[in-house]
């Protein structure tokens, strides 16, 4: 699968902790892994697993290298939210 970012309108996200549900593109090397959704992403953000289309879902690990790439539309995105209070 080739990079299909390339001329697009993603962007690289740097904090992974906040994608849990977003479509996204996993990257290795500039070239594009896999296609789906975000359903999991660990407290620190160091992994996330991604449900492709078909159904597989994987564990990918920011300490190999992965990249996450998600459509520039996404504005959920676009603000890290915090928990206040108790």
């Amino acid at each position: 699968m080739t990079n299909s970012k390339q001329g697009t309108d993603f962007r690289l996200v740097d904090d992974w902790a906040s994608l849990d549900e977003a479509e996204a593109e996993i990257v290795l090397g500039g070239q594009t892994v896999v296609r789906g959704t975000i359903d999991g992403v660990t407290e620190d953000g160091s992994i996330v697993w991604l449900r492709d289309n078909i159904g597989y879902r994987r564990l990918y690990e920011r300490s190999v290298l992965y990249e996450v790439w998600v459509p520039r539309g996404n504005t959920a995105l676009n603000y890290k939210l915090t928990k206040t209070g108790p």
